[in-house]
């Protein structure tokens, strides 16, 4: 290995896993969810096939130490012998806890025939001081939508309405070879399916079962960039004029197996809080790129293709003992403001690359006990770092950044920006 591939190694860091609490049956790469709270107290949701869904994140003591807390949660409405096919959340504010949880179901009849259901949870309490009460009082209170589909994916995206201006909804995937949009129909106290071409005109007539959807927002609303990967191996990416809901440009690709996941991102990990967003940046063309989780085949990541189309492609190489790629997370995990990509799969690793000179060079791999299933990166301990969630078939890991490791670099870059600040002061004498 080479002195400059050394160097990058040495800045990955090393991940602890400081906590694993198992699974009563199964869950699968739609049934991991993050709960997010402006109070610092991020949770997951995690589902399993057989109806138990859990909370997990962390809760100081009367000691003021952190422990690990997972709670299962008894969401109304769903009957036995149901299985959960997939769960998705999100926040309603970005200054108080008011989630919104899907929940697809299916079940068995007596008459033999299957019974599809999108179980829709939400309450606000007001009370941001405790959110598992917050979320205890939500999974009682839930709107339900008979589905005549079988569901795969869900995902909560916006729309831009001319009436009520921005609005959450839901896309799922359906075994009927169609994507379907569920939107809140205010007037009658409930949801109901929408069409889908009036908002989203590059989702229709897809006539493939879509296994993945990201959909990102730029312009200030007003560009949109949607990408979906489908079990035929078609992937598609568009960019719309959200305002005149006009394609603009289109790029499709088929591969020869399943493309289980696809993720729009952006190569340097950018604060997205407003205090740091300058005005003159609004109008200013994102640099995005577009990751290809190819089930079977070596996955690929197209560069920067809001300028360059689906043309500049770098191929993410695995070696010859990985099975299976079943779910991906981009996150910066080793700090330095640039993005890493991790690809679990079904051997039990996870991929760890890293973006060196126009190549992503595939740095690590990290064991578990079984498929890796989902994953996620996000404050769950309120301290202001990230932890690593992976769900396998077993169980939940939680991973942290080894703590020493952590004070060094924050020690190092502190005393790089107190040198950096005296010498301005000097030059300014």
């Amino acid at each position: 290995m080479t002195e400059q591939i050394q160097s990058i190694e040495k800045k990955l860091g090393t991940m602890i896993n400081i906590h694993w609490f198992p699974l009563t049956s199964q869950g699968n790469v739609y049934s991991m969810s993050k709960l997010c709270s402006p109070y610092g107290t991020n949770k997951i949701l995690v589902a399993s096939l057989k109806r138990k869904i859990f909370s997990c994140g962390y809760q100081q003591n009367n000691t003021k130490i952190l422990r690990p807390l997972v709670k299962e949660l008894l969401f109304t409405y769903i009957p036995s012998g149901a299985e959960i096919i997939s769960v998705d959340a999100y926040n309603k504010h970005h200054s108080d806890e008011e989630f919104v949880i899907g929940i697809t179901i299916i079940k068995p009849s007596n008459e033999g025939s299957i019974e599809r259901y999108l179980n829709i949870y939400s309450e606000s309490t007001g009370d941001g001081e405790n959110s598992e009460t917050s979320i205890e009082t939500i999974a009682q209170n839930c709107l339900t939508v008979e589905l005549t589909y079988t569901p795969y994916l869900l995902y909560h995206t916006t729309i831009q309405d001319e009436e009520i201006g921005q609005e959450v909804v839901w896309l799922i995937s359906g075994s009927d070879n169609q994507l379907h949009m569920i939107r809140e129909d205010k007037l009658n106290h409930g949801y109901t399916e929408f069409p889908l071409d009036k908002y989203f005109p590059e989702l229709v007539n897809l006539q493939t079962i879509v296994l993945w959807i990201n959909v990102y927002y730029y312009n200030n609303n007003k560009r949109r960039l949607t990408a979906v990967s489908c079990e035929c191996g078609l992937v598609k990416v568009t960019l719309v004029d959200v305002e005149n809901k006009k394609k603009l440009k289109e790029w499709m690709l088929r591969y020869d197996r399943p493309v289980s996941r696809i993720q729009i991102f952006s190569q340097r990990n950018n604060l997205s809080s407003q205090m740091f967003t300058k005005e003159d940046d609004v109008n200013t063309q994102p640099n995005l790129n577009i990751l290809i989780v190819n089930a079977l085949d070596p996955s690929i990541v197209f560069t920067d293709i809001l300028r360059y189309g689906m043309k500049k492609e770098v191929v993410l190489q695995t070696g010859d003992n990985t099975d299976c790629i079943l779910s991906s997370c981009v996150a910066d995990i080793n700090m330095d403001g640039n993005n890493e990509i991790l690809l679990g799969t079904y051997s039990h690793e996870i991929l760890i690359y890293i973006y060196d000179k126009s190549k992503w060079i595939l740095m690590d791999r990290k064991k578990f006990d079984s498929p890796v299933h989902s994953m996620c990166y996000l404050d769950l301990t309120g301290d202001g770092l990230k932890e690593l969630v992976v769900l396998t078939q077993r169980g939940v890991y939680f991973l942290q950044h080894e703590p020493k490791e952590v004070a060094d670099l924050w020690r190092k870059r502190f005393e790089k920006l107190m040198k950096s600040s005296t010498q301005i002061m000097t030059d300014n004498k």
